[in-house]
């Protein structure tokens, strides 16, 4: 029988997501230079990760690490993520009407891979922290 060489670990979780308003969560976003945000199940997600290999036991280990994540409730899909600098305004739209000097305009891709599933585990389970105030 041949024995595997290649052991996969992962999605791992290096901490809690965290839970912003939309608001607090695009700024973060931006400040992070995000290139596209996640949706799934009426949330937008932040996901940064690391891909590292090693020697585990006398096999190549590759394991997906995430190093960050951090998450918002928006309800239904749209497309793009709108922030504009000078009047700090957030908008969360289907269609980009006009294009200011001073727009950041962010994708939002809608996924359910195991990056998004691993996070949702967390929060679904009540491990994550909310800085959204009640």
């Amino acid at each position: 029988m041949e024995q595997k060489q290649i052991v996969y670990i992962g999605p791992v979780m290096l901490d809690e997501p965290e839970m912003f308003s939309l608001d607090e969560f695009v700024r973060q976003a931006i400040a992070l230079e995000a290139e596209r945000l996640f949706y799934s199940n009426g949330r937008l997600f932040l996901i940064d990760y690391e891909t590292l290999h090693g020697i585990i036991d006398g096999k190549f280990a590759v394991v997906e690490l995430i190093t960050y994540a951090s998450f918002c409730e928006v309800g239904d899909f749209k497309n793009w993520v709108l922030y504009y600098g000078n009047d700090d305004v957030v908008e969360y739209v289907d269609r980009i009407k006009d294009i200011r000097g001073d727009m950041t305009i962010i994708p939002v891709l809608r996924t359910n891979d195991r990056f998004i599933r691993k996070v949702e585990e967390y929060i679904n389970a009540g491990k994550y922290r909310s800085f959204v105030e009640k």
